[in-house]
């Protein structure tokens, strides 16, 4: 049901507009119950045997609007987090959960940095950067991530689905892409 609904035309008017496009699960009950759900899928994703949960960004980057709680995830064994000089650089994989319906992307190797003069990260959700195949390396953490998700009924989207074209009438208010726009920019969107 949630792959199909990536594509709904009604859908995607909704989410351009920063409305819920689902009245599925949690999005039944409204903005609230949406964030309660994505803070508990979040949870779970911290407790994968394989990964952990470095930050999750839920104030909207602290101003604007996000139409996703960005999920920054590292592997668990410490194998990607490097220290030197108090400054701390961890590796890892950033998830995007919708806030505006069951969807999710997941997108490639990011980082983020934490200590004297370094903190933040980066990596904004963009279309490049959307994982359609397990990351060689991370197979085993991906497959984790793709159960955690389908248990709580959520269509990790790729980039076939994301790329196509949106319909040249609906405008998104987005500092992270530009006309003409996909299903992506629909879905994953931020303005500040």
């Amino acid at each position: 049901m949630s792959r199909e609904l990536a594509t709904n035309p009604v859908a995607l008017e909704s989410a351009v507009t920063d409305e819920l496009a689902s009245t599925a699960g949690a999005w039944a009950g409204g903005p609230t119950a949406v964030e309660g759900f994505l803070r508990s899928v979040v949870a779970d994703l911290n407790r994968l045997p394989a990964l952990m949960v470095e930050h999750a960004e839920f104030r909207h980057y602290g101003s604007g609007y996000a139409s996703y709680v960005d999920v920054f995830m590292t592997k668990r064994d410490g194998s990607m987090r490097r220290s030197a000089n108090g400054r701390t650089d961890v590796e890892g994989l950033t998830l995007a959960l919708c806030r505006l319906a069951p969807l999710a992307v997941l997108l490639k190797r990011s980082w983020r940095s934490s200590g004297p003069g370094a903190t933040g990260g980066h990596s904004m959700p963009e279309l490049l950067r959307v994982l359609d195949i397990d990351l060689p390396e991370w197979e085993e953490e991906c497959r984790q991530v793709g159960q955690v998700l389908d248990g709580h009924g959520i269509a990790l989207l790729g980039v076939q689905m994301l790329g196509l074209p949106l319909d040249a009438r609906l405008r998104v208010e987005t500092a992270l892409g530009d006309p003409p726009y996909c299903v992506f920019d629909a879905w994953f969107h931020w303005m500040d």
